[in-house]
């Protein structure tokens, strides 16, 4: 069960549930937080990681110029049984990027400006997106899978396949291209071609600004039940400020496994404020994003493992603070806790986009709801009813809503705002060895309503979340949708 604290003083929106790896993640008074996972001490569970345990993204393999605007791009990509090895076009019905209005014509990059997909084997895809280069691994991509079992549009049909599960493996410039790796698998962890969306993006530190806040990572202290240490602070710039729009925000964590790690500057993005990551226990972290832009509901959150492994990372929940916004992240191989390097996404009331005037629209929502305050749950099988507020945005000012099909199965619909070419992002939410997935545009998944192009139309995703075993099971899930010209 999750629960929340009154509205008046802090809110807790997921607590663990059940046994094993399903903790509860205690009340955050003003500015002090406790995270006690009775597993989570220095020995729990598996802690051994991906076997790259150093930064995955590798060494520039261009001297790609240091990039002093935006760069975002994105495309969903629906071949997924493509011949290894060759090269194919996403159609720009299907992508869109900062290059096509930034970017001359003659430094796309390659296949004339449109990003390009290689299966390299099953369940990898390389992505190229053209005219992103930004050198050394800078930026973050993130990537969801969209579910082979496309709905026939009888909401009591039960899709069989497995659910797949996709997350980055390592990006960096390629030229004047940006190419992100991904890799998919299935809740065994056995790689599995998917269809998926992928998205990059990237916001410059300032040219003007001074060395960011310094930052040290003393010792840790540690007890059968906890691991503590003073966090690490970073601070970097924000993206474009958008007036109505809230905070923007990302990091990289590469360092899994230590007890404090700071989010370089070069790498994360404030939105403004500051950063402070701690690990709480295997596979277990705390984000602490700090600052009046944060110390608010309305944020949608969108998390990936990184790496060449099976390990999977989810949002466990959040806390909002006097000064912060307290963020819970949890890694798992299968049903083991499990340290692994992640990117995290944060925003609030803003498209998944960095520059507000780039995104058409957008909407985000989260599938729990709450009732007058009361504790966090799920939406009851049948009827639509309207998003949890505190966690739910539109950009046309309409109010989303939340189905649940069945056990783990949602529709999340966003009014008004469906058109191409477009993005979904899911990341489950509550429980780290969850999986889900986002059902394809060539259903009643992503993309509903868009196929004229015309603004207007509700962009309806379904969402299948599965346990470690595979079967499925009820997730709390972010969910995200953004269209651009």
């Amino acid at each position: 069960m999750v629960g929340t604290a009154p509205r008046a003083t802090v809110r807790t929106a997921v607590r663990g549930r059940g046994r094993g790896l399903r903790r509860g993640i205690a009340t955050l008074a003003g500015a002090a937080m406790l995270f006690v996972p009775a597993a989570c001490g220095g020995d729990g569970g598996d802690s051994s990681g991906p076997t790259d345990a150093t930064p995955v993204a590798s060494t520039s393999r261009s001297p790609a110029a240091v990039r002093t605007t935006p760069a975002w791009g994105f495309a969903r990509f629906t071949d997924a049984a493509a011949k290894i090895g060759v090269a194919t076009t996403v159609p720009a019905t299907a992508s869109a990027g900062s290059w096509r209005s930034s970017t001359p014509r003659s430094t796309q990059g390659t296949q004339d400006g449109q990003v390009s997909v290689i299966h390299q084997a099953t369940g990898s895809y390389r992505v190229t997106f053209p005219g992103l280069a930004v050198r050394g691994g800078r930026g973050i991509p993130l990537v969801t899978a969209l579910d082979a079992a496309a709905s026939t549009g009888a909401a009591s049909a039960e899709p069989t396949a497995p659910v797949v599960s996709c997350h980055v493996v390592r990006w960096d410039a390629a030229g004047t291209a940006e190419q992100v790796d991904l890799t998919c698998r299935d809740a065994a962890g056995t790689a599995t071609d998917s269809a998926f969306t992928a998205m990059f993006t990237y916001v410059p530190q300032p040219s003007t600004a001074t060395p960011a806040a310094t930052s040290t990572a003393p010792a840790a202290t540690s007890t059968a039940a906890t691991s503590t240490a003073t966090p690490t602070t970073s601070t970097s710039p924000s993206a474009e400020p958008v007036t109505g729009a809230g905070a923007y925000a990302y990091l990289r964590l590469d360092d899994a496994s230590a007890p404090t790690a700071k989010p370089a500057d070069e790498y994360s993005v404030s939105g403004p404020g500051t950063i402070e990551v701690r690990r709480v226990g295997a596979g277990h972290y705390t984000i602490d994003l700090i600052g009046p832009a944060f110390a608010k509901d309305g944020n949608n959150l969108q998390v990936n493992a990184i790496g060449d492994d099976s390990v999977g990372c989810n949002a466990l929940g959040r806390v909002v603070g006097a000064d912060r916004q307290s963020v819970f992240v949890g890694c798992a191989r299968g049903a083991t806790g499990t340290d692994s390097p992640f990117v995290l996404l944060y925003t609030s009331g803003h498209a998944l986009i960095p520059q507000a005037r780039d995104a058409t629209s957008f909407g985000h929502a989260f599938t729990g709801v709450s009732v007058r305050g009361g504790p966090t749950q799920q939406a009851p099988i049948g009827a639509p009813v309207n998003a949890w507020g505190w966690y739910s945005a539109n950009s046309t000012g309409a109010t989303n809503q939340v189905r649940r099909l069945a056990i783990g199965r949602y529709e999340v619909s966003f009014p008004g705002v469906a058109r191409t070419p477009d993005l979904v992002a899911v990341t489950p939410y509550g429980e780290p060895t969850a999986r889900c997935s986002a059902t394809d545009g060539t259903g009643t998944g992503a993309g509903t309503g868009t196929s004229t192009g015309a603004p207007g139309g509700t962009a309806t995703i379904t969402v299948r979340c599965v346990n470690a075993a595979g079967q499925p099971a009820d997730s709390f899930a972010s969910v995200a949708y953004t269209t651009a010209a």
